[in-house]
């Protein structure tokens, strides 16, 4: 299939998947500037998993040079349930051309060879436009939104204390994934198509993201036992720039404040490795979560709300 600048060939194994990650973060760097994810080789074969089958799941767009300047595939991957993942990335100075709108025909005709019995698409902010104008034209609107927050001004932050019988931890390596990861399953059931997570594969992302990230976590314990969790990311390339991710607690310890003790440890955690911002993701759903951050300090950024699109 040719387009106007740019033809379209099955992606073959012989490129690596280097091509895939280097496209893929070239254009979460041009969507979102202050990302401090940055996705690897290593990672993305875990999130796609060493059998996944690009040559027949992945497409590969290439300018009339033979310069690749798009992939677009489909993928079942950890935290969507009983849904297929649009996966692509598109160099930033063709995301205002029509390669937006024909990476979107070709993605949609992948899923149906494949019979995805649901498959979702998700744009990053105001810089999607071009995504959101040919969705919007077949057909399709958003069925979930995620809201970037940030916090930048400490004078509102002040730590709530932790509540009686509970301690607080910081640890660098996790001593028993079964209990993170059990947590985050029972906190997180019932959000957007959140599929259970499995202790290995946990296990391998965290491992994934270590190689170029620092990542520690802030641990509430009671009696020993694991009952919150919230995990603090830093790119030391981006030292000054902070993440806050997995904040949760086990579903019969909400409402002891266990969770203001953990996001306030975390932004401690932070503040003294010397970030001047910290981040995060919310579901726009979770009221209860965005009162809690918004009681911090943290506020919305629109401009980088992500939208979940069901295509099929």
């Amino acid at each position: 299939m040719e387009g106007k600048f740019f033809r379209i060939k099955p992606y073959d194994d012989s490129l690596g998947l280097s091509i895939v990650v280097d496209l893929y973060n070239q254009m979460g760097k041009y969507l979102n500037p202050e990302t401090t994810l940055q996705i690897t080789e290593e990672l993305a074969q875990v999130i796609l998993g060493k059998n996944t089958a690009l040559s027949r799941n992945f497409l590969i767009f290439e300018n009339k040079q033979g310069e690749i300047i798009a992939f677009a595939g489909v993928a079942i991957i950890p935290y969507y349930k009983d849904a297929w993942l649009s996966i692509y990335g598109v160099l930033p100075k063709y995301i205002q051309s029509e390669l937006p709108g024909d990476l979107i025909d070709a993605i949609l005709n992948l899923g149906k060879e494949l019979n995805a019995s649901e498959l979702l698409f998700q744009t990053l902010g105001q810089l999607s436009a071009p995504f959101e104008k040919k969705l919007e034209s077949i057909g399709f609107s958003p069925v979930n939104y995620t809201w970037s927050m940030c916090l930048d001004d400490f004078d509102l932050f002040s730590h709530p204390g932790i509540p009686q019988d509970i301690a607080i931890r910081n640890l660098k390596e996790i001593d028993d994934y079964a209990s993170f990861v059990t947590i985050i399953n029972e906190a997180f059931a019932g959000s957007f198509k959140f599929k259970p997570l499995r202790k290995m594969k946990w296990k391998k992302m965290q491992e994934a993201l270590k190689r170029n990230h620092i990542i520690e976590y802030c641990v509430a314990y009671e009696k020993n036992k694991i009952v919150g969790l919230c995990a603090i990311f830093l790119n030391p390339k981006q030292d000054q720039i902070g993440l806050i991710a997995d904040l949760c607690v086990l579903p019969g310890n909400q409402h002891r404040k266990i969770g203001s003790a953990l996001l306030a440890s975390g932004i401690e955690g932070l503040r003294k490795k010397g970030c001047k911002t910290i981040k995060l993701s919310v579901d726009t759903e979770n009221e209860k979560a965005l009162g809690l951050y918004k009681k911090f300090g943290f506020y919305v950024k629109k401009n980088l709300t992500q939208k979940t699109y069901q295509i099929i």
